[in-house]
């Protein structure tokens, strides 16, 4: 395998165990060995653990970094420049399903899981961004309800509607505040 997947393509599925492969974008893979084919909620991105940081500025607008391997303690230092002087709503524009958080910087850290509710996984712009103050337990527990989800439409039949509603139903029990990329009115307060 060459590596060049594109945006959504067939991947063994012994090729992705073989390189350990945590992909956010979703799959359908085919297992040669046994001719299954079976959707895939894959983890992470190919191109790493994306995340977008959103460092605020006084006028209200925000500068923009990205990092392609996740943040901890430095942020900053570990992204790169992305764009400066952008509105809140276009700083929610350019998060999708590829990205594992958004980070905020605006005198405090503010994390926020990316979570994508399509369980048809087709459409990357469904997602909810929920607060969190441990983002590696929170991804696994998310991962693990998405893959859930996914097994149960695919092997039970469930209506996708029902099985998104479920999953941002779950999402906002568990996290301290669930918020649509359409409102980015939580990213001008601690919330």
């Amino acid at each position: 395998m060459d590596g060049n997947f594109g945006e959504f393509g067939i991947i063994p599925c012994d090729y992705l165990a073989s390189r350990r492969v945590r992909c956010g974008l979703a799959f359908k893979y085919d297992h040669a060995a046994t001719g299954t084919h079976a959707r895939s909620h894959a983890r992470w991105s190919l191109m790493g653990r994306r995340t977008l940081v959103a460092v605020a500025r006084p006028d209200g607008r925000y500068d923009c970094r990205l990092a392609h391997w996740g943040v901890d303690a430095d942020p900053i230092a570990q992204s790169r420049p992305l764009g400066n002087d952008w509105t809140p709503a276009a700083v929610l524009a350019a998060i999708d399903a590829t990205h594992e958080q958004l980070v905020v910087l605006d005198g405090s850290v503010r994390t926020y899981a990316v979570c994508w509710l399509d369980p048809m996984l087709s459409a990357i712009d469904d997602i909810a961004l929920a607060r969190t103050a441990d983002p590696e337990s929170f991804r696994q527990w998310w991962v693990d309800r998405k893959d859930a989800a996914c097994r149960a439409l695919d092997s039970e039949g469930c209506d996708p509607a029902a099985v998104r509603r479920a999953l941002l139903a779950s999402l906002r029990n568990r996290a301290s505040s669930v918020h649509c990329p359409d409102d980015a009115s939580f990213l001008r307060g601690d919330r």
